[in-house]
């Protein structure tokens, strides 16, 4: 058989798939934000004045929301980035079965649903939660820290702590095709350690940083129950507005026009981050020796 033409014919399914799931669902938004509701009769009419995305170009509320859940995806990403980082690094340098064991404790809150982990944080860190009980036990507070639940500090706390597996696992991934006899001889010629991380195996696990950042960016971005469950006052986001204007307030049009504002927004700063990360020297040498 023509690899070639093997290949071709494999890729139909996936081709298919993309074009159901993905480039058929963004079109239906396109072609709604061009509508208008009509509440007297309770039904969509088409509407090609722009006035949707007009709104979105001049009420501050849009701008702001957008601009939250920019903010929350590049804090958690740089924060998820900083702690998963050294262990996607000290997981690589393990055993096989140190490996294998590793993988699966990584893993082990993904197993469970979201709704689950947020409830289980709001106990674990509540006014009479373990966390308050364990200090006041010990005589650090005589008051429950109220800082713990329902501000900012929560939601990021549990957006780094969910996302946290897709920032090891593809920074490990690019750690694993780093040819070790690079940093060797990066020693042999002098190289402190830390002079051998910065110059050689940074660089080369910029891909797997850069999936790592883009993944992370565009999760806790679009999450909407982290923040409305654990944000308190401050845990509005552009998800919960979609939610509900494509639910209560029956408003599609303009729910399609901020879903899709909020689209273009985050996969241009995620791609842009990735972009200047696999600028690096270094680090398409490693995505060339990994498509191998």
């Amino acid at each position: 058989m023509n690899p070639v033409l093997s290949r071709a014919t494999l890729a139909v399914p996936v081709a298919l798939l993309l074009i159901i799931g993905c480039v058929l669902p963004l079109a239906l938004l396109l072609v709604f934000s061009f509508f208008t509701v009509d509440m007297d009769a309770f039904v969509m009419v088409p509407d090609f004045s722009g006035g949707n995305w007009l709104q979105m170009a001049t009420k501050p509320i849009f701008g702001l929301l957008i601009g939250k859940a920019v903010l929350y995806g590049s804090v958690t990403a740089v924060l998820t980035a900083c702690l998963g980082y050294p262990v996607a690094l000290a997981i690589a340098s393990l055993s096989r079965n140190a490996k294998s064991l590793a993988g699966v404790v990584l893993l082990t809150p993904l197993y469970t649903g979201e709704i689950v982990r947020i409830y289980a944080w709001r106990v674990l860190l509540g006014s009479e939660g373990l966390v308050n009980a364990l200090l006041k036990g010990i005589g650090l507070i005589d008051e429950p820290l109220k800082f713990l639940l329902f501000t900012p500090f929560t939601t990021y706390l549990v957006l780094v702590y969910n996302t946290l597996p897709f920032m090891v696992l593809p920074i490990w991934i690019s750690a694993e095709l780093v040819d070790r006899r690079l940093i060797e001889a990066a020693r042999d010629l002098g190289a402190r350690p830390i002079e051998a991380f910065f110059k050689v195996t940074l660089p080369l696990t910029t891909p797997g940083l850069a999936v790592g950042l883009f993944a992370v960016f565009a999760l806790a971005a679009g999450d909407m129950l982290t923040p409305s469950m654990l944000g308190g006052t401050s845990g509005s986001t552009p998800m919960a507005l979609i939610d509900n204007l494509f639910g209560t307030a029956f408003d599609w049009p303009l729910a399609s026009a901020l879903a899709l504002s909020l689209l273009m927004v985050l996969f241009g700063c995620a791609s842009a981050m990735a972009w200047l990360l696999l600028r690096l020297k270094g680090a398409r040498a490693v995505l060339q020796r990994g498509l191998q």
